[in-house]
């Protein structure tokens, strides 16, 4: 009995040492990722109902976290030929758990957040150590303005994208009227989805009508992918919100702040100028830019050259998946491209009629979603630029997509339940990018019934603030103008 105990144990041990050393490519945008060139990170931040209890962190991240996805387990080591690949270890979670500030007891609301505001600008831009597996927990257990406690959970981009890490969300983080069920998925849609036939002659006629709307997609292909080569070569216009020397990597060069809008105003302006979300976003944000670079310069207003670069993703299948699901698949990791938007100028009309302002971005964005070629044409020339110039030379390609860019921006659909994170409520919860070499960084994401817009700016150029303020300023705006013209409508 003894006997068979020692072999059965010897070959467990030497089942996990074999899984420990199998090794799995890293994707093409994770290498880039990887690169000193154009390293990101990916800061969430959690906004809890209760103080923080730590054994309750411990357990879910060793247990529930750990064991959503291998990659969580996984380090960057060169293998053969140099390419970097994913490589299994040991996970001892407490390495990964960081206690924030000690701060005294009995200081105002008002104090706290001024310290939770410092102390996630540092952690957003200070480096991972690439000998263990790139994610990392903060606590900061201080009531603020927004919640009794503050978690963060950090990771680097190369370990995936939103919609992959979207996945560990949905998946690990409980409902709280109900702990045993999981947060229901987004559902999923098909691109391009076509009806079923409904025969020969139809078809036929069909493929026939499609044939302008297809060339105008080739066109329209080429320009775009015209367009990112123009931004990969040029930068924009230096301004309020673009120094032009940007430095993220270095220490305090960051500060992350956010606005929260009613997801019901939002979704009311859309349906109204029968639009998208994303649409009346862009045009909040836009028009703030305009604002705030009109406070502090008024010269340059109007007359700068504005370009937002805009991650998309590029699975066939839109919405959110399980981890398990997304590695079967092969969808889990860096399924991102760039788009490149030039945002439009305005009119002295349009600042009577803002709603025109969003109307305007609609018809960029319809034009941009023909345009889908345009994002292959664009990861070709990348492997090409690998392919002679070396994997330092796409990666430098990669990130010039945004950062000769105004501000890059993207977007996830969150929760619209109440969750929980280790049995902790969650408030409030939004996501930022870090790390771009840009001196605006926009990320929008939806959780329960409030939408919010992250915002990463470069410290001492930007007066976070200020722009703030014109972001809620721009928000009024088309909320009045969409209100005065429903009572229009209805007389």
């Amino acid at each position: 009995m003894e006997k068979n105990l020692k072999v059965k144990t010897k070959a467990n041990l030497e089942k996990t040492n074999s899984k420990l050393d199998e090794l799995e490519p890293v994707s093409p945008a994770s290498e880039y990722l990887l690169s000193e060139v154009a390293t990101l990170y990916i800061l969430s931040i959690f906004e809890l109902e209760i103080p923080i209890d730590t054994s309750c962190v411990y357990a879910f991240f060793n247990s529930v976290f750990l064991n959503s996805h291998p990659r969580f387990s996984c380090i960057p080591i060169k293998g053969k030929k140099g390419r970097n690949m994913w490589k299994k270890v040991e996970v001892n979670v407490e390495d990964h758990i960081i206690k924030g500030p000690i701060l005294p007891e009995g200081l105002s609301t008002e104090s706290y957040s001024k310290h939770l505001d410092d102390y996630m600008s540092k952690i957003a831009t200070t480096p991972f150590q690439l000998n263990k597996p790139l994610w990392e927990v903060h606590t900061f257990n201080y009531p603020t303005k927004n919640a009794t406690s503050t978690l963060f959970v950090k990771f680097h981009h190369a370990v995936g994208d939103g919609t992959s890490l979207m996945g560990v969300v949905f998946t690990c983080l409980r409902r709280v009227d109900d702990p045993k069920l999981p947060l229901t998925f987004p559902s999923k849609t098909r691109k391009n989805s076509s009806r079923e036939k409904q025969g020969a002659i139809h078809n036929v006629m069909k493929t026939l009508s499609e044939v302008p709307r297809f060339l105008s997609s080739i066109f329209t292909s080429l320009y775009d992918y015209g367009q990112t080569l123009k931004v990969v070569s040029f930068e924009d216009d230096c301004s309020p919100v673009r120094s032009g020397n940007t430095n993220m990597l270095l220490p305090s060069s960051a500060r992350v702040c956010s606005v929260t809008l009613p997801l019901s105003d939002v979704k009311r302006i859309k349906s109204l100028l029968r639009v998208t979300v994303n649409d009346v976003i862009l045009g909040i944000i836009s028009f703030a830019t305009r604002l705030y670079i009109q406070e502090i310069d008024q010269r340059q207003s109007n007359n700068s050259r504005m370009t937002a670069s805009i991650a998309l993703n590029t699975r066939s299948i839109k919405g959110y998946a399980n981890p398990e699901e997304m590695r079967k698949g092969k969808t889990w990791g860096n399924k991102i491209s760039v788009i490149e938007l030039s945002l439009p100028k305005y009119k002295e009309e349009d600042l009577r009629n803002p709603l025109n302002i969003i109307m305007k971005v609609h018809k960029l964005m319809m034009r941009k979603r023909k345009s889908v070629g345009a994002i292959y044409l664009t990861a070709w020339t990348l492997d090409a630029i690998k392919l002679i110039g070396g994997l330092k030379a796409a990666a430098r390609a990669f990130e010039k997509s945004w950062k000769n860019s105004t501000f890059a921006i993207t977007n996830l659909v969150g929760p619209t339940q109440h969750a929980s994170i280790a049995d902790h409520p969650i408030k409030g919860f939004y996501f930022v990018p870090t790390r771009l070499n840009l001196s605006l960084t926009v990320s929008v994401m939806s959780y329960m019934d409030n939408l919010r817009i992250g915002l990463v700016v470069e410290n001492g150029f930007i007066d976070h603030q200020r722009l703030i303020n014109c972001m809620e300023n721009a928000y009024q705006l088309f909320l009045q103008a969409a209100t005065s013209s429903t009572k229009s409508t209805a007389q």
